[in-house]
């Protein structure tokens, strides 16, 4: 079955043709989503919800775009969904555990185990942005307009992103080397 008329059956939604669509794209997605959480559940469950998101809207799909291009987007999108409640969740439990103990989290936290030496620890500690653009430039293998309509931006924005990402990776990863702990810009999924 040629992609086109997976995409119409999903339109349809006929049960082979989503089947067909999983199967096409499944694996990459999961690995977009695992290199931007570092976890083996959470990519897993942030593949099924890409899917079940895709399959939602398959209506409002233009077939003009490429599909998978498109569900890069929406796994990007689940992803960074993902980031913000669990950012929520912690703040909301951080915020109970202070004032139930009357201390904050830095003070009762152990010493740090010296963070690993490896592009991952260091893909790792980067914004989510910057996370974002490596992995869809590098790992995905898209080119700059595929990665301007994933993140829905202009390509030169894409570029200036990539740029600040590559930057930004160098420099943790020097930190590392060095020895020192890198000192994150900001959060590693707030948006620069």
């Amino acid at each position: 079955m040629d992609e086109a008329a997976v995409v119409e059956g999903c339109r349809r939604g006929d049960r082979a043709a989503q089947r067909a669509f999983y199967e096409q794209h499944a694996d990459r997605i999961y690995a977009l989503t695992l290199r931007m959480t570092g976890r083996a559940e959470d990519a897993f469950d942030l593949t099924q919800d890409t899917f079940l998101r895709a399959f939602q809207q398959f209506a409002n799909f233009d077939a003009r775009a490429a599909a998978g291009t498109w569900l890069y987007r929406i796994a990007v999108n689940e992803t960074l969904q993902f980031f913000r409640r669990r950012d929520r969740e912690r703040a909301h439990l951080e915020t109970s555990r202070s004032e139930a103990t009357g201390r904050t989290d830095d003070e009762a936290a152990a010493p740090a185990a010296p963070a690993e030496t490896d592009v991952s620890a260091a893909l790792a500690d980067l914004s989510l942005e910057h996370r974002a653009v490596l992995i869809l430039k590098y790992q995905t293998g898209l080119d700059y307009a595929e990665i301007a309509e994933v993140l829905d931006c202009a390509p030169g924005t894409v570029a200036s992103r990539l740029n600040r990402a590559r930057s930004e990776l160098r420099r943790l990863l020097e930190a590392r080397a060095a020895g020192e702990e890198p000192r994150r810009v900001g959060h590693p999924t707030s948006r620069r």
